[in-house]
């Protein structure tokens, strides 16, 4: 079992260092409100929109005692945020602002990472 968990942690570590993701990988539309789950983590945020600007607020927590953080991505118009919480209960707020021109929301994913 440890060379098992040996050898996904390494295909992890070359493969990038998320470990598990939640949240659909298209666009959510402005007033979409989530909160995501993980083993590991937990957040909630808003995407709201005025004119050609999102704005993604909410928080993340880490929620357990390991090697990992919680991490929210925030992709919008080729601009990318990562607010992370290290820490059995850490939690951390974020609002982030970006220009919208294309009007699409914005690409929101709860992770954790090493």
């Amino acid at each position: 079992m440890r060379v098992i968990r040996a050898a996904l942690a390494a295909i992890t570590l070359i493969g990038g260092t998320v470990l598990v993701t939640a949240t659909p990988a298209n666009a959510d539309p402005c007033g979409t409100i989530r909160n995501p789950v993980i083993d590991g983590a937990r957040a909630h945020w808003k995407i709201s929109c005025t004119h050609n600007n999102v704005r993604v607020a909410g928080w993340v927590e880490d929620t357990r005692r390991d090697a990992m953080c919680a991490r929210v991505t925030i992709e919008t118009d080729n601009k990318h945020d990562w607010p992370q919480a290290c820490g059995k209960g850490k939690r951390v707020t974020f609002d982030k602002r970006r220009v919208d021109i294309e009007g699409k929301g914005a690409i929101v994913k709860l992770q954790l990472v090493y």
